[in-house]
């Protein structure tokens, strides 16, 4: 072996050695991880079916904190706020006519993980969290036509779950850069109430994927 050769070999060898030593000692039993992970989009586009324009923003906010029970693996708690908002005004508009919506749901249950090592400083992981959740919704429509103005509210509440599966990047080893993939299910009852005070039954079904990205820290 060339002696030029020597160095890069080191090198190898620590990048290959020292990552695994930050991903298991933020793993190791008895720690505390915890860190925020989201996602957040705008979108705007036109409707040629009723000449109108949707402009609005999307976000997803979640928090995931626990303690490390055993090696590997977490539990704790789930928070998740979810909000989407858009306004929609026709094209032309004459009456100065906008409808807002406004879209919340809201989670916080019991969670747990558990982490499965590969290659170097890199860890696959498996989650899921059961709990309570909230979902409202808020509808406007504010016109010049003879100064009119529409309400319509909706509320519902109940059981709702989260299950998931992510890749962690561990740069030390009190902090991991994360991608993960969730699926959010559950059902919901409450009412719908439009502008004229009339009460509806409303069951809300949550069914829905999303892509998050974040960071956790480990320190203990």
């Amino acid at each position: 072996m060339a002696i030029k050769e020597i160095p890069l070999l080191i090198c190898i060898l620590s990048i290959s050695i020292y990552p695994q030593l930050n991903r298991e000692e933020a793993l190791k039993q008895g720690g505390w991880s915890g860190g925020l992970a989201g996602w957040v989009g705008w979108e705007n586009y036109d409707v040629s079916e009723n000449n109108s324009e949707v402009d609005g923003y999307n976000f997803i906010f979640s928090s995931r904190n626990g303690s490390i029970v055993e090696t590997n693996g977490v539990f704790g708690f789930d928070f998740q706020w979810r909000e989407r908002n858009r306004t929609i005004t026709p094209e032309p508009n004459p009456n100065n006519t906008s409808e807002s919506i406004d879209e919340k749901v809201w989670f916080l249950g019991l969670w747990a993980r558990y982490y499965i090592p590969f290659g170097g400083n890199f860890s696959m992981f498996f989650e899921g969290s059961g709990g309570y959740a909230v979902y409202s919704q808020k509808n406007e429509t504010i016109t010049d036509l003879e100064l009119a103005y529409y309400n319509n509210q909706a509320y519902a509440n109940g059981f709702a779950y989260n299950g998931g599966i992510g890749i962690s990047h561990f740069v030390s080893q009190n902090a991991a850069f994360e991608l993960t993939g969730r699926y959010e299910g559950g059902s919901l009852n409450g009412e719908n109430e439009n502008y004229i005070g009339t009460k509806n039954v409303l069951n809300v079904k949550l069914k829905n994927i999303f892509i998050l990205f974040g960071f956790q820290i480990y320190l203990r």
